[in-house]
């Protein structure tokens, strides 16, 4: 395997409506059972053609890329991509930019709603960008009180330095690919403020993005250093000030949020998402 490679092609045709994209990095204890998940759900919702995985591995050091290599046989649309180094902005933005389907759904192994994707299914056509928040309902983010206050602060420094009014920007994503693929091609970071990034840069470019409440539960304990993340962000967060300055917002933001209700009780009216 190359230093960056790719295993499958995303399926190039009128079938395909969204790409599932994961970036995952020594995942082997929860990685089978995720996947497995998700597939079941989004076969369920569009049937085999209609989705497809794309799943960046960054240079795991357990099983990760093997496991992820055996259950991708199965799903012959899908890709995996291996890249070098544990990046998330890199692998993100390498999946979203190769993707041939007209929606993305950006979501980490372990924290994704199915809800929220539905919701967010139905409301794919209003927005160009829609994004999930555990933020945004208390009741729904089962963070421990030292992440919630990391949280807040972050987001406090986002809302002052950009006026950035929403609750969070590293939730799951639907991104509308014809309207956001100028964005992406302008945001530039590449470790954990990468959505961030393209998050002000499509609000800022007058761009149509809702906000909607999702579960967060922690399945397991941060595997870096808490001291080493926020350095990183304070890093980050002081090349995205200087970045933003040439990306003037001149008209009023578009920007909806919602609640927790609307979500749950539009998904539930669904049943099976099938395709419109």
């Amino acid at each position: 395997m190359t230093a960056s490679s790719a295993v499958g092609e995303a399926k190039a045709d009128t079938d395909l409506l969204v790409s599932v994209i994961i970036p995952i990095c020594n995942e082997e204890a929860i990685l089978t059972d995720m996947l497995s998940q998700l597939a079941a759900h989004f076969d369920g919702f569009f049937g085999r053609s209609a989705w497809n995985f794309i799943i960046v591995e960054n240079g795991s050091s357990d099983r990760t890329n093997s496991i992820a290599r055996e259950f991708l046989v199965d799903f012959p649309t899908s890709q995996l991509i291996t890249l070098p180094e544990g990046k998330f902005g890199k692998s993100a933005h390498r999946a979203l930019t190769e993707t041939t389907a007209p929606w993305a759904h950006l979501i980490n192994i372990e924290q994704w709603d199915i809800d929220f994707f539905r919701w967010a299914w139905r409301q794919r056509e209003r927005y160009d960008l829609i994004l999930g928040s555990k933020r945004a309902d208390p009741t729904l983010n089962h963070q421990s009180a030292y992440r919630k206050f990391l949280s807040h602060g972050l987001n406090t420094i986002l809302g002052y330095l950009f006026e950035y009014t929403g609750a969070d920007t590293h939730g799951p994503k639907l991104l509308k690919i014809s309207t956001m693929r100028p964005i992406l091609e302008q945001t530039v970071l590449e470790r954990g403020l990468y959505d961030t990034e393209f998050t002000l840069r499509a609000i800022r470019a007058g761009l149509w993005v809702a906000e909607a409440p999702t579960l967060y539960v922690e399945l397991r304990p941060s595997r870096n250093l808490i001291i080493s993340k926020i350095l990183r962000n304070v890093v980050e967060m002081v090349r995205l000030r200087s970045l933003m300055k040439s990306v003037p917002c001149n008209s009023p933001i578009r920007f909806h949020r919602w609640s927790r209700a609307d979500v749950t009780t539009e998904s539930r009216s669904l049943g099976a998402i099938c395709r419109e």
